[in-house]
Formats: C-alpha cells, sequence, structure tokens
C-alpha cells in the first residue's frame, strides 16, 4: 500500500485561481484542496491538523451529522455514569482552524476527475482526499435482527447517539429481575473490547440498581477476545451472579419480545470492516 509522508502531502499546490465547488469557494490564494468525509475521530483530526501544518491548504470536511457523539465513551451513558451532553460535541471549533464544514453525504467519488459527489446535488473538487466514513454494520448475519431493531425493542447502539439515548431508557424500566442480552460476533470486528466493556458497566449498573437482574453475554467467540485475564477477573470478582458469558455461542435469530417480557438486548452483528 502506497502511503504518503506528511511533507509529500504538503508540496502538492494547485494554481492561484479560485477554487469552488457545491457553494464552498475561496479567492484566497491556496496550496491545494483537501476534502476529507467523515467527522469522527479521524476525519475531524486529520482536518484539524493539515490546517495546522500548512494554513494555505483549503481544507473542507463532508458530514452528515450536525454534530458528534463519541461512540467508545457511550457506554457510560448506558449505565447512567454520564449523560449524552458528555459525549457530545459541535463541530464549530474546527471553524477556529479555518476547516469549512459542509453538512451533507457523499455519494460518489470520481478518482479521475477528483470530485465527491452529494446526496443532496453538487460536487465537490479535490486535490488530495481523506476518506474516513467510519465502519458499517452487518445485519444479515443475525435472522430477523433488522426487523427487530426497527420495532425499536432491541438495539445495537453501535452507533452512539439516538439508539444510546432509548438503550438507557429501556435498562432504566427494565424490572428488577429483568435479563439484559448482548451478542458479541466472531472476530474480526472493530474495537475488540467493546462489547466486554459494555457488559461490565451495564453489570455495574444493575447491581445497585436492579440486583436480581442479569447480564446475558452471547459470545461467538471460544474466549474473550481482548484482554481475557482483566475482564474475566473483574466478573468474577464484581458481578458473579449477575453476569453469565457463554463462549461459542452465536445468536442466530433476533426476534422483538412483548412490552411485558421485562427484557431488552443489544445485538451485534456490527462494526465489521467491509
Amino acid at each position: 500500500m502506497h502511503t504518503i509522508r506528511r511533507r509529500d502531502f504538503l508540496k502538492f499546490s494547485v494554481s492561484a485561481a479560485a477554487l469552488s465547488a457545491a457553494g464552498c469557494a475561496t479567492t484566497r490564494p491556496s496550496r491545494g484542496r483537501v476534502v476529507v468525509i467523515g467527522g469522527g475521530f479521524g476525519g475531524a483530526t486529520a482536518a484539524k491538523y493539515i490546517r495546522l501544518w500548512d494554513p494555505n491548504i483549503e481544507v473542507l470536511l463532508v458530514e452528515r451529522e450536525a454534530g458528534f457523539v463519541s461512540c467508545p465513551i457511550s457506554n457510560l451513558v448506558l449505565a447512567g455514569f454520564s449523560g449524552m451532553s458528555d459525549i457530545s460535541r459541535g463541530y464549530g471549533a474546527l471553524r477556529s482552524y479555518g476547516v469549512q464544514l459542509v453538512q451533507g453525504e457523499a455519494v460518489a467519488v470520481d478518482a479521475v476527475k477528483r470530485t465527491v459527489r452529494l446526496s443532496r446535488g453538487g460536487e465537490l473538487s479535490y486535490d488530495r482526499l481523506v476518506v474516513s466514513p467510519g465502519v458499517d454494520f452487518n445485519f444479515v448475519e443475525i435472522e430477523g435482527f433488522e426487523a427487530a431493531m426497527k420495532s425499536g425493542r432491541v438495539l445495537h447502539a453501535w452507533k452512539a447517539g439516538p439508539q444510546t439515548a432509548a438503550l438507557r431508557r429501556q435498562l432504566e424500566q427494565m424490572p428488577n429481575g429483568g435479563v439484559y442480552a448482548l451478542s458479541i460476533p466472531l472476530a474480526p470486528y472493530r474495537c475488540p473490547p467493546g462489547p466486554y466493556e459494555r457488559a461490565s458497566v451495564i453489570a455495574a449498573y444493575l447491581k445497585q440498581a436492579k440486583p436480581r437482574s442479569k447480564v446475558l453475554v452471547l459470545d461467538a467467540n471460544p474466549d474473550v477476545t481482548s484482554k481475557a485475564g482483566l475482564f474475566k477477573a473483574a466478573w468474577k470478582d464484581l458481578y458473579t451472579g449477575i453476569l453469565s458469558a457463554r463462549a461459542t455461542s452465536p445468536c442466530r435469530r433476533a426476534w422483538s419480545p412483548p412490552i411485558t417480557a421485562g427484557a431488552t438486548s443489544t445485538g451485534a452483528p456490527w462494526n465489521r470492516r467491509r
């Protein structure tokens, strides 16, 4: 794979003619334009530091959401240790670095013409392109999962935002004695410790607020895929009788349980690289 070093990246230049695309125009002399697709950790960081390295480079960040919600620490919201406001940030601070924000969705890239097409219409021209859209979800591995999720009863909540808040409400409404089930796909998947962290913090919440409730981990893998010793020691010391982890137990089918079932779940056909 060909990689571009920082000094090589900063060497490129274009004429000082004005560059314009999809309503984003500038008459300021520029050494080139970089379009960044995706405003997550990777895209936002790239946009910021390209501007810091060379303020003469025009940087456009394309992001479909109005703000950023952190997924890695959203587990704390599920357990009640943090709120949505604690993990949410706007993109306004990037403007202070000179990053131009384009709220929209990139749907196609023409590498020959060096353009990015937006779902709302219009194109952005670029000299260099950073593609950092994040992960996608594979809903077909678990039969019935997508329909169960659309019902609002089975939520994966691995895209931090509305589902995070909804799953937190489900956990709060779950009766003392209910069961929270979490399925973990066969590795490789993005962020190996993520589901084990989620199981742990939710067990901590249930231990305090609903001590007769249980966490059931259905793991498709033969063992914990990350930091196994630490997780299993913590589960034994802190959550015996609350958290039960079953290895080599892939979830095959999901359905929407009735409201009176007293159970909630999060599927995990999630975060696979495509």
